[in-house]
């Protein structure tokens, strides 16, 4: 792309997804942190409540959701339904439903005594947990085959003690159905599954080759519980030995988009006042007999015990490390794995701060439905980092500081998502369901900077595409997967995108408006989002759906005298409007001379 504008202002890209209503389960991101459950009562009320990133559309939206109370401190699950909307979530000590209210016997989860040592008393003199500390401590897995049941799994560490390093973990469990009245409910509330767990979390489920059941790893020091989840319930499948030992740690652990490979990271405290370090290891997976195979494990030196990180790129070649205010960068088909890395990211003091002034730095990463890899910050925080083209090496992969400017705090969580969008393991010996994988047609693009008639498509599409072909509402066509197509005049134009392979076919088509000679009306919120608003220093309009010639934001006093214009473009646009005086502003989106948006901004 010809990108020649300053990076400050712009984050120039756009994408559109098409998708059936289908596999879309990770599609809203929730987090939490406040004090108040009335945000009128917060000593931050311009940043009060939860904060919600929203994939159904793309780029995703972030918003604020004043009837969410449930605070996530480290532990974060939800899981939506095949269209995209939210159904539950959980901090590990409480279930909520989309209605933001704790599900039938699902008030306090997870109870020993040190569930009361992480609450707070809300100003209605109502008790209201925080959250468990743990990174992916808390998870759902659907019940294969029954709809809108479910398992929540989560971490206890009532007989844990960390410094010492005496006891275990535990992971329970409580399955949620719907009761006769249609409300979720939960049976077999606190079960045991697994009472000698070394590793605090690492809850991440990934599809059996059948394309129906699910397996998911918890770890020993030296041994592998390989658990299978079926229509039958949770069960533990076999034990397989580590040939190394693993440090009691945190961190994060991920199955590969497909499932092929398996990884984990977590910090420790070296014994014996030896330095801070990470566990590293990496295997292949097989997801017919859930094993992990040609393991390799590295101790890594570390400059922090806390927000230790780890992701895949989507197309499994690079992985990516987070050690607290680096990410690195290794190429998994190198024939040196630690020779490969390479430095993404080092933040130099340029994050943003803790509410108390301290720095807030690198926490925990996530592939997300847009295939960028999404970086939340290691505290309280009102930000979120993201590598934007993560399938590419070094400086390629495009690392962008602060990219999503959330509405209110969150503590640096992002929710335990499992590899959804796997089918069957075609020709494997587990593939004995008749299931097929039916390809899924989807796609985003990009509007280029210098010549806004030129755009690159890229194809997202899922469950084993093997021919791509396109037709961009021009009379041209392309069979190429990710093609570059250039139109000539301004107008409106369907682009529809083919996917097959030898069980189906999928298309899926999107309108591009491109110039202001399509405009026939100001656009309405469907086309134009903005937040935060209210503003401290930062905010994110987002053009959606039309690719504008020639636009400005334009923003204007009480007085309506132009006291700011910015150049923006199709997708996400990052403003800077800290030199503004509070107030409230007028502002206005035009093309050329055309009027395509227009509202008001409150600059606190």
């Amino acid at each position: 792309m010809k990108n020649t504008l300053p990076y400050l202002v712009l984050l120039n890209f756009i994408f559109y997804g098409g998708f059936l209503n289908a596999q879309k389960q990770d599609h809203i991101w929730i987090s939490n942190f406040t004090s108040v459950d009335s945000c009128e009562n917060s000593v931050w009320p311009e940043i009060c409540g939860a904060s919600v990133l929203d994939f159904n559309v793309l780029p995703p939206k972030a918003y604020l959701e004043d009837k969410l109370t449930l605070d996530f401190l480290e532990s974060n699950a939800s899981i939506c339904d095949d269209n995209g909307e939210l159904l539950l979530y959980s901090n590990g000590q409480s279930i909520h439903d989309f209605n933001h209210h704790w599900i039938e016997n699902g008030e306090v989860i997870n109870y020993s005594p040190k569930w009361e040592w992480l609450t707070w008393t809300n100003e209605f003199n109502k008790t209201r947990p925080t959250g468990f500390r743990g990174v992916q401590a808390t998870g759902f897995i659907p019940v294969p085959e029954r709809e809108e049941e479910f398992w929540c799994l989560y971490i206890n560490y009532e007989n844990f003690d960390g410094p010492t390093e005496v006891g275990f973990y535990e992971l329970w469990s409580s399955y949620i159905k719907k009761n006769e009245e249609g409300n979720f409910e939960t049976y077999g509330l606190d079960s045991l599954i697994q009472n000698r767990i070394r590793r605090r979390g690492n809850l991440n489920a990934c599809k059996h080759a059948n394309g129906r059941d699910w397996w998911f790893l918890q770890f020993n020091r030296d041994s592998v519980y390989t658990y299978l989840v079926n229509q039958d319930g949770i069960h533990l499948d076999h034990i397989q030995i580590l040939p190394f030992e693993l440090r009691t740690s945190f961190g994060q652990a991920k199955f590969s988009p497909t499932g092929s490979k398996f990884a984990l990271h977590g910090a420790y405290v070296f014994e014996h006042n030896e330095p801070h370090g990470a566990d590293f290891m990496l295997a292949d997976f097989d997801r017919c007999t859930g094993d992990l195979l040609n393991a390799e494990y590295h101790q890594i030196q570390a400059s922090n015990w806390i927000d230790n990180a780890l992701e895949f790129s989507p197309d499994e070649k690079l992985l990516y490390l987070g050690l607290n205010d680096t990410i690195y960068q290794y190429d998994l088909e190198s024939d040196n794995l630690l020779d490969s890395k390479e430095i993404i990211y080092f933040i130099q003091g340029d994050s943003c701060t803790h509410i108390t002034g301290d720095l807030i730095q690198l926490g925990q990463m996530q592939l997300g439905p847009d295939n960028k890899i999404y970086c939340a910050t290691g505290g309280n925080c009102t930000f979120m980092h993201r590598i934007e083209y993560p399938n590419e090496k070094g400086s390629g992969c495009m690392f962008t500081l602060n990219a999503i400017d959330f509405p209110s705090f969150i503590f640096g969580t992002i929710p335990t998502l499992n590899t959804y969008r796997l089918g069957p393991l075609d020709g494997s010996s587990c593939d004995t369901l008749n299931i097929d994988n039916l390809p899924i047609s989807r796609y985003w693009y990009e509007q280029d900077s210098v010549d806004f008639q030129s755009v690159q498509f890229w194809d997202v599409s899922y469950f084993r595409p093997e021919e791509w072909s396109w037709n961009f509402g021009d009379g041209m066509e392309s069979n190429e997967r990710h093609p570059f197509h250039e139109f000539e005049n301004n107008g409106i134009y369907e682009v529809c995108f083919t996917v097959r392979n030898e069980n189906a076919e999928n298309t899926s088509c999107q309108t591009l408006e491109i110039g202001p000679s399509s405009i026939t009306k100001i656009l309405d919120k469907e086309y134009l989002s903005i937040y935060p608003n209210p503003i401290e220093e930062y905010t994110r309009l987002v053009i959606y759906h039309y690719l504008p010639e020639n636009a400005r934001f334009k923003i204007y006093n009480s007085e309506g005298i132009l006291v700011k214009s910015f150049h923006v473009y199709a997708g996400e646009n990052r403003l800077y409007l800290g030199d503004l005086n509070e107030g409230i502003y007028l502002y206005e989106v035009v093309d050329g001379t055309q009027r395509v948006g227009t509202g008001k901004l409150l600059k606190t």
